[in-house]
């Protein structure tokens, strides 16, 4: 790893443009430059679909949004082709007009390295050989290792080693989202209307790459039953673009102990309605990390990825996961498997209300 400069940078560029749960899993690492640098000019380049947690962000000074959907569109008509190298070229403008002296790129890919040299920064920090894909570490001037040098520490403890890098502390991570003051409003306006009490919120949906980290939506089902009947507590069944359907099906077999959650019209609406959740179980995916952005006790059901890499961050959390960390299938996770760590939660829940 190369070492740090004694001087820290005065204007900073953190780089990760997706996916959800990685950009979410960045913000303690925000937290951390803010703390250790009050005065820096601290800027987040993020792709349009995963702006809600960035952009309004009390750590940042900057949010660079690249519009990667409409780009994608200019891009596949040739009529076309000249406005997007127009967009283009305003975007790296906007990069290069900050005047960045080093960028984080926690991206650790191919376009994350086009943006680490894209904005002009002489200090490029990225991590080393073998800790990043497509060849990224070719982009960087400075490289950092992971803690325990091995690709199964935490995604947050990973982003963190960057930070440390420059001088910060990476000891006491925190979670922090943009104002969720409206969003709070509006959810429970919504539930108050729709006479919704305490619950459980159940995601089964995985993002379109994820099928293979879907549990089957029946036992969800089977789960919400159990949940009403031995633990008194009802389930609302969140969804996402492309998602209501597989909701509705949950639902459906549910035995009518779920309901399908209010539509969210943001991921700040969403973190809102989590964040009233007694409990939350669903697998990988960016609500699971949203969860555990908002402290809501998680059960986070895991087959073909890590849960050490991957799995929930923060105290209130337990794993579910069938053989070998990160070489399971999800259909093998039984409904009891899901429920016990689930009374478990709500147990301790309960005795920490009570001030026992």
């Amino acid at each position: 790893m190369t070492a740090p400069s004694a001087n820290p940078p005065a204007r900073i560029l953190v780089v990760r443009l997706s996916a959800l749960g990685d950009v979410i899993n960045t913000l303690p690492t925000l937290e951390a430059l803010r703390r250790a640098f009050p005065a820096v000019h601290l800027g987040y380049a993020v792709e349009e679909r995963n702006r809600d947690v960035i952009v309004g962000h009390p750590a940042l000074d900057r949010v660079h949004v690249l519009e990667r959907k409409r780009w994608r569109t200019r891009l596949s008509s040739p009529s076309q082709w000249l406005e997007l190298r127009r967009e283009v070229a305003r975007f790296v403008g906007e990069l290069r007009a900050e005047r960045y002296d080093a960028v984080l790129d926690l991206q650790g890919n191919f376009k994350g390295a086009l943006h680490a040299l894209a904005c002009g920064a002489p200090r490029r920090i990225g991590f080393a050989r073998g800790f990043c894909k497509e060849l990224n570490f070719l982009a960087s001037n400075e490289h950092v290792t992971p803690p325990g040098a091995t690709e199964k520490v935490h995604r947050v403890l990973k982003f963190l080693a960057q930070a440390e890098h420059l001088g910060a502390s990476a000891s006491e991570p925190r979670f922090r989202l943009p104002d969720l003051a409206a969003a709070r409003e509006r959810m429970g306006r919504v539930l108050g209307d729709a006479r919704v009490g305490d619950y459980a919120a159940l995601h089964p949906g995985a993002s379109g790459k994820g099928a293979l980290k879907r549990w089957p939506p029946e036992r969800f089902g089977a789960l919400a039953e159990r949940l009403e009947r031995e633990c008194g507590l009802a389930s609302l069944v969140t969804w996402g673009p492309g998602e209501r359907e597989l909701a509705e099906s949950v639902v459906a077999s549910s035995g009518g102990c779920a309901r399908l959650a209010p539509a969210t019209d943001s991921v700040l609406d969403l973190a809102a309605l989590l964040e009233r959740a007694r409990l939350f179980v669903g697998g990988d995916t960016g609500p699971m990390h949203l969860a555990s952005a908002v402290s809501t006790p998680s059960v986070a059901l895991f087959g073909p990825k890590d849960p050490r890499t991957y799995g929930p961050f923060h105290a209130r959390r337990r794993v579910v996961a069938h053989g070998e960390p990160g070489a399971g299938r999800m259909e093998d996770i039984s409904v009891e498997a899901a429920l016990e760590p689930c009374r478990a939660l709500l147990a301790q829940v309960r005795v920490g209300a009570s001030g026992r």
